[in-house]
This record gives structure tokens, C-alpha cells and sequence, in this order.
């Protein structure tokens, strides 16, 4: 009997032990909402090719335009936290070897808009924007704006704005045309419009800016989204005008995506959508987007990114205790797999995720680098 007891002791203690050695043995919680809306697996376009001549007039009547899919239409930019938008946009895309063509419809009952000068600052009215990352390093990204009446607002952000304030607002697409077509009559109140639709050839060279030639590797996806600012507005006086509230400031605008961030940012370029080139023609047999698996891992330290950022803004420091980011966290990947671990100064950290073969690691720092 004193055998038995000794023996159940040691088991139990052989257990207590392992517990507060394994970092790994916590128990996991379900995900709360900002991960399980961060963490959402991104949507997915694959884009052909086509060898036929593209005519940029807003207006889609060329064969490979009728022959392209449409996206999924737009969301909210939080997803699932928010009302679906009360009007549709989607987009289809197709490539050659010199440009990436991309066309929106933008459903609209009444069609405004009233700057007119190049950079203005084209989301202050209703507009149409394309967020494009070819290297998915998370920066080095472009931003293409344009409201009904064509005027465009172009930049390059070598960071992010949750890194940097710092945007290059005097960059340009070279040789990049676009075109719009409307269905109905701007800036009239007096009636109802049906739609305005985009068109716009984006030169590969243009999208070397900074990094090598820019034109696609149809081996590595691109990430790539698409935006539309929608302000709630009355027609008054023969214009436009946007509602206000209480305090005589314009009601907050409406944020339409093709790929749902999670947060109301279009500067989280690890959120956007992702874009896979195929050298197969438009009209050929389907090709499937697959995930990569790096990009499934990536986003694990992504949540741990966006969790530190929560615990250095209330505690001033950063922390290398997972425990402290939340144990929902375990829930992204597979223990028995893949361990976690964070170092950290009081000025930054590096968290890592490593296969246990140690053949797979992933790293990201405290300013969003991914190695």
C-alpha cells in the first residue's frame, strides 16, 4: 500500500512538474473579439492574364473584362462588427507584362463629388482607394485614391502611420491612366444615379518605387485592398452637404472594404487581401488560390504584435510573459508543433515562432518587422 501511495505521489509531482516548465501547458480560452476579427484569414483574388488589348474608359466592354470575375462584395472594414454597407461595390482585376488593370462598380443613388486638383485630399468626398503591398513585408506600400470626377490622390508609405507619420505625398504613378463612367447625373440632388464605375492600368515600373522591378512573381502572392469612403450627407442650397452632429462636426464616414481589416485602418498592410498572379490567360481552366502556410503563421505573431501594443499603452513597457498578451493566443496555432516565445528590453521586443524541428522560424519586432 506505502508502494502504491510513493508511486501516485510521484506521478502527481512528475505532473506539477512538467506543468511549470512547459510554457505551452495553459489553458486556452476562446479568442476574443479583437483577434478573432485580426486574425481572420484575408480574402483571395486570383488574377490572369490577358493578351487582348485594354481600352481605359470606365467602360468594361472588352472581352477579358466580361470574361473576369468580380470579388466578393464589399464589407465593413471591422467585418462581422459592423452592418453590412447599404450599397454595393466589387472589383475584378487582369494583368499583362506592363500593367495591373483594375476595375470597381460603385453602386450610388446620388453620385457626388467636388475636388477637382491633383493630391487633393480625394477622401473627403465619396471615393474609390487601392492599397497595394507587392513584397508583403507590411510596408513600402502604395495608396491610389480617386472620387467620381476622376481626381486622383497617389502616395507611398514606406511605414505605416502606427509607425510613422511620415508619407511621401508628392510620389505619382508614372504612366498610369484611369478612367471613369457614371450611370446617372453628378452632383444633382434632384434625382437618383445608379452607379459610377473606375478603371485604372497600373504600370508594374510605377510599383518598383523602392523595391526591385515591381512586376509580379506568380509564386508569391501579393497583398492588395480596396476601400471606399462613404459620408452620409443631405442635398441642400443646390450641393451636397455632409450631416453633422451635436457638435457641428461632419458624422463619421463609412468604410467599405473588399477584405475586412478588423480595425478601422486601411494602414494595417497585413490585413489586406491577398493577390495571386497566373501566368494562365483570362477565359483558361480556374486556378485555386492556396494559402501558404508561412502567411497561416505570420499571423500569430501579428496577434501578438497588436497584443503588446495594447499592454505597452497601459503599462508603458513592453512584456516577454505570453500569459500577460492573453492565453487566447495559444489557441492560433499548434503546441505540439510550434513554440512561442518573446525577449524584450523596456524599449522593444522580438518574439519568435519556431516549428520544434527548428526548420520553420518566424520572428516579428515591436516596429512590425517580419523576418
Amino acid at each position: 500500500m506505502k508502494t502504491i501511495r510513493l508511486l501516485m505521489l510521484l506521478m502527481a509531482f512528475s505532473v506539477l512538474y512538467s506543468c511549470c516548465n512547459n510554457k505551452e501547458a495553459v489553458t486556452k480560452e476562446p479568442l476574443k473579439e479583437d483577434l478573432k476579427y485580426l486574425t481572420a484569414e484575408p480574402r483571395h483574388y486570383v488574377c490572369y492574364q490577358t493578351d487582348d488589348s485594354v481600352f481605359i474608359d470606365g467602360k468594361l466592354d472588352e472581352k477579358a473584362w466580361q470574361q473576369a470575375e468580380w470579388t466578393d462584395v464589399f464589407t465593413d472594414i471591422e467585418g462581422a462588427l459592423k452592418p453590412k454597407p447599404t450599397q454595393e461595390t466589387k472589383v475584378k482585376m487582369l494583368w499583362n507584362k506592363n500593367f495591373l488593370f483594375v476595375a470597381a462598380e460603385v453602386s450610388e443613388e446620388h453620385i457626388w463629388a467636388y475636388l477637382e486638383h491633383q493630391d487633393d485630399i480625394v477622401f473627403r468626398d465619396n471615393d474609390f482607394e487601392i492599397f497595394i503591398d507587392p513584397d508583403n513585408d507590411a510596408k513600402n506600400y502604395f495608396e491610389f485614391e480617386t472620387n467620381a470626377k476622376g481626381t486622383v490622390f497617389d502616395l507611398f508609405l514606406p511605414h505605416p502611420y502606427r509607425h510613422s507619420s511620415f508619407a511621401l505625398h508628392n510620389f505619382d504613378f508614372k504612366g498610369l491612366r484611369h478612367a471613369i463612367s457614371i450611370e446617372g447625373t453628378i452632383n444633382n440632388g434632384n434625382d437618383k444615379d445608379k452607379k459610377w464605375i473606375v478603371e485604372v492600368a497600373i504600370p508594374f515600373t510605377s510599383l518598383s518605387f523602392g523595391l526591385d522591378e515591381g512586376k509580379p512573381n506568380v509564386d508569391k502572392p501579393w497583398r492588395i485592398n480596396f476601400s471606399r469612403v462613404e459620408w452620409d450627407t443631405k442635398w441642400e442650397n443646390g450641393k451636397y452637404v455632409k450631416l453633422k452632429d451635436k457638435d457641428g462636426k461632419p458624422l463619421p464616414e463609412h468604410n467599405w472594404v473588399w477584405s475586412p481589416v478588423g480595425a478601422i485602418s486601411m494602414h494595417m498592410p497585413e490585413r489586406y487581401g491577398y493577390l495571386k498572379f497566373t501566368n494562365a490567360k483570362i477565359g483558361s481552366a480556374k486556378v485555386e488560390f492556396k494559402l501558404p502556410k508561412t502567411e497561416s503563421l505570420k499571423s500569430v505573431l501579428w496577434a501578438v504584435f497588436y497584443r503588446e501594443d495594447k499592454y505597452h499603452e497601459k503599462n508603458k513597457k513592453y512584456t516577454a510573459n505570453l500569459s500577460d498578451l492573453g492565453n487566447d493566443i495559444y489557441n492560433l496555432y499548434d503546441a505540439k508543433e510550434y513554440k512561442l516565445s518573446i525577449t524584450c528590453s523596456e524599449l522593444n521586443y522580438e518574439a519568435k515562432l519556431e516549428s520544434m524541428d527548428g526548420k520553420t522560424k518566424l520572428y516579428i519586432t515591436n516596429e512590425g518587422e517580419i523576418k
